[in-house]
């Protein structure tokens, strides 16, 4: 039925008077590819030209909008604005990704004004920048999620990585190509991350896997300076900061698939993440977690300030601790002689 046509087939607008009044929230996302001709202007995360920091005008444009939503979409409601937050994150290969989150009390839902907040942010990036080059092409825009109502949508999709990047120091060999389960170990772990994921990653070095059995896998890449496995979390919630990411670490030799059922089933989507509790000091297993798109902003407050330690990130933020079933199946193994057990213990079932 289109809510938008009354009985005599003309258009109306909707009557939410019957609508109880509860706590609303959307987030939107809109994309916009920007050309190699901009690379010269980036300062860090912003681009600055003549007119201006593009990002800032743009966050500043993308919120005008959303308090505009009313007067440019006909039958969109006039809503109080409790709370407009957006960001533009962009990735080594100039994507630009912007997202604004809106939040209200009423008896509609706030998904045209993040949406539109969006669009506007990206269309104002755009005219920035086009004295430069005109190149640009404005790609997906889409609803993120949104709370409220009788229709919530929490679901969101669920990305998989495999942490490989490490240096091996105390294994004196590459963890990730250790074989056990029949196959290099990241491997193994990147199909089963495949059985629960809509896509999967390796986080690696440049170069790191070429001439390996793992070269064909996909992967996100680590800068240059990497400062450890939150250099690769971090990369990954940048590259798809809308998604959850079911984050592994290559030296968990005992992960099987009834650890990762458990770990989802117990997702809470309020939460940064949901992580394994380590057994005999009750921290996060940051490196076994499923994150929510909240943990973008947490990593990179404590990037500024340079805090690169993931549990002691987790330990300050809400999180799902999950208790394992037997504390083995989220042992890290790094040793040699780590190894070996290992080794012997999955051969002995």
């Amino acid at each position: 039925m289109l809510t938008h046509l009354n009985a005599q087939n003309q258009p109306t607008m909707v009557d939410v008077s019957a609508k109880s009044t509860t706590a609303r929230r959307a987030k939107a996302q809109a994309q916009i590819q920007l050309p190699e001709a901009l690379r010269a202007y980036l300062q860090g995360e912003e681009v600055w030209l003549k007119k201006g920091p593009v990002f800032q005008t743009a966050i500043i444009a993308g919120t005008m909008a959303v308090k505009k939503t009313a007067e440019a979409i006909p039958f969109c409601h006039t809503i109080p604005i409790e709370s407009c937050r957006l960001a533009v994150h962009l990735n080594p290969q100039l994507l630009a990704t912007v997202t604004c989150e809106v939040k209200t009390t009423g008896k509609t839902g706030v998904e045209m004004e993040a949406l539109h907040g969006a669009t506007i942010a990206a269309l104002t990036i755009y005219d920035m920048c086009k004295a430069v080059s005109p190149d640009m092409v404005i790609g997906e825009v889409r609803l993120l999620e949104k709370s409220g109502g009788k229709s919530d949508l929490h679901q969101r999709p669920v990305y998989g990585l495999v942490l490989t990047g490490g240096q091996s120091k105390r294994m004196q060999r590459d963890k990730a190509l250790l074989n056990y389960q029949g196959q290099p170990h990241a491997r193994y772990l990147y199909y089963l991350l495949e059985q629960y994921c809509e896509k999967v990653y390796l986080s690696a070095r440049p170069q790191q896997w070429q001439g390996t059995a793992l070269e064909t896998l996909p992967m996100l890449l680590d800068p240059a300076e990497s400062q450890g496995p939150i250099t690769g979390i971090y990369q990954a919630l940048q590259t798809h900061p809308e998604v959850n990411w079911l984050v592994l670490a290559c030296d968990l030799a005992y992960v099987q698939a009834p650890v990762l059922e458990k770990l989802l089933a117990q997702h809470d989507p309020t939460k940064v993440a949901t992580c394994y509790q380590n057994s005999e000091q009750a921290f996060p297993e940051a490196l076994c977690a499923l994150y929510t798109p909240q943990a973008l902003e947490v990593f990179e407050q404590a990037l500024a300030q340079e805090q690169y330690c993931p549990v002691k990130i987790l330990q300050r933020v809400p999180c799902q601790l999950v208790p394992p079933d037997h504390p083995q199946d989220i042992a890290n193994i790094n040793t040699p002689q780590a190894y070996e057990q290992a080794i012997h213990d999955l051969r002995n079932g």
